[in-house]
């Protein structure tokens, strides 16, 4: 919840400003989200007659916390130097995911039915495996005695899974108080009380409401970070399945929904989402009451004004070596399911990603330089050294590419080459809208590419013609002739 605060803060809005405008809204649509997805727990254990259902995991959303505060705060802070509008426009980015979550909702279980499993899991992947760790996994170095001993505490009472002591203490502490003292003991870390000061969980204003219009041109980065959220809400619908609780996808998404609504409404820049970790939380013994007592306890903490003093206690190196186990797991569950003959469409979508990190990582560099990205002599030099305009095209709107990609190749590989040819048309008009390779949402935005991606749905529908004897012969149950092989 708190990385907004240390990405804006080098661009030059106050933490003061972050702490007292960005971070409270989330409180209440963390606690009205997580009311809902309680509820629907609480239903189904009457339903069928069970006492042993698990509620789905709800929380903040990293991916989209970094790409609305790098893609959208940021350039709005850099052209107004006015931190309260490129707040109203932060929230009003998370209005409209809310707003988009509570559209695709009714179609959840379409969606579920239309876009190949190994496609969804990609895009689950590329976020939060490769997107994520990209960005911030560099932080373990921040201060490396700090961040190394987190990472090897993470790495052997986690990733190894070697118990800590035989009463088996939770890793996390151990990995959060061990470096956290090293890091007071040098005098890395050195939080400074701030005393309590209480005050509402959500900020007073309309502001955020009536910024939605000036929203509009980044719903190229809004709308796929939307839709990757809906994804992974049905993911985690598809894993509490697995696990034994069958909910509704359309509720599960109408919930988060609404939670990321409010959040929006309430002043937040941060959006929720339900985390595709339902079997693990079950495998734990993780029931109802957790999805309740969290929000309560944390809206507690964000009402009492102590969440900066806490912020504090979390630095970046500690908090990178966590976000490595978080993604390796990440990463690794979508390996497992996804079936072996659909890896190279994964392995591909986990390096789409690289676009979005490098681009990000320039466009917070060059404010610190005294440059601009609009500047054709930066331009020029970017483009000859680091191919810029490709990094541009590569990384605008990743989600959606990754998705397209995924999906292509899912369907390719079982040779439905008539929707692989529909994917491609979406991209082509993704591109034409400035869905994908555009920064803003506007009409014709990407005209080559939406050609691009025209021309290849000639070219994968005409695939199906391209079959030799050796397809043609297994279609038809024949053996296959020596030649052929």
């Amino acid at each position: 919840m708190i990385i907004p605060i240390f990405l804006l803060a080098p661009v030059g809005i106050p933490l003061t400003f972050s702490v007292g405008h960005l971070l409270p809204g989330y409180a209440l649509g963390f606690l009205i989200g997580s009311a809902g997805l309680t509820g629907l727990a609480v239903r189904l254990g009457r339903r069928e007659g069970r006492g042993d259902v698990t509620a789905h995991v709800y929380g903040n959303n990293v991916p989209a916390i970094i790409a609305y505060t790098l893609s959208i705060m940021v350039p709005v802070y850099l052209q107004t130097h006015d931190e309260l509008r490129a707040w109203q426009i932060g929230a009003a980015a998370v209005i409209w995911t809310g707003v988009i979550k509570l559209l695709a909702a009714p179609f959840a279980s379409v969606l579920r039915r239309l876009i190949p499993v190994p496609a969804s899991m990609t895009v689950f992947g590329a976020a939060m495996y490769s997107y994520l760790a990209l960005v911030l996994l560099q932080r373990i170095f921040d201060q490396p005695l700090v961040g190394i001993v987190a990472l090897t505490i993470v790495a052997i009472s986690v990733l190894a899974n070697v118990p800590i002591t035989s009463w088996r203490i939770p890793p996390f502490i151990v990995a959060w108080t061990v470096p956290l003292i090293v890091g007071l003991s040098i005098g890395y870390v050195h939080p400074v009380w701030q005393g309590i000061s209480p005050g509402l969980p959500f900020v007073v204003s309309l502001e955020p409401l009536r910024a939605m219009v000036m929203a509009l041109p980044y719903l190229s980065a809004i709308v796929p970070m939307a839709i990757y959220q809906v994804l992974q809400d049905i993911a985690s619908v598809e894993g509490a399945t697995a696990a034994g609780d069958n909910y509704d996808a359309r509720q599960v998404v109408a919930w988060d929904g609404i939670g990321t609504l409010v959040c929006g409404a309430a002043g937040s820049v941060i959006a929720p989402v339900v985390y595709a970790m339902h079997p693990p939380y079950k495998a734990m013994g993780a029931r109802i009451g957790f999805a309740l007592w969290t929000p309560i306890i944390f809206t507690v903490v964000v009402m009492s004004g102590l969440t900066m003093f806490i912020a504090q206690l979390f630095p970046w190196p500690i908090l990178a070596a966590m976000i490595a186990y978080v993604s390796v797991g990440v990463g690794m569950a979508t390996l497992r399911r996804v079936d072996r003959k659909y890896l190279s469409a994964v392995l591909l979508g986990f390096v789409l990603p690289t676009g979005a990190v490098v681009t990000a990582a320039v466009n917070s560099a060059l404010p610190a330089l005294k440059l601009s990205a609009t500047n054709p002599d930066v331009q020029a030099a970017l483009n000859h050294s680091i191919y810029w305009s490709s990094l541009q095209g590569l990384g605008s709107g990743f989600l959606f590419l990754v998705l397209v990609v995924g999906s292509l190749i899912t369907e390719m590989i079982d040779r439905n080459f008539g929707r692989a040819a529909i994917w491609c048309l979406i991209a082509a008009a993704f591109s034409w809208l400035g869905m994908m390779h555009s920064a803003i949402f506007r009409w014709g935005a990407q005209p080559m590419y939406a050609l691009g991606w025209l021309v290849a749905a000639a070219i994968v529908y005409s695939a199906r013609w391209w079959r030799g004897d050796r397809d043609t012969a297994q279609e038809k149950g024949r053996p296959v002739s020596a030649n052929a092989r």
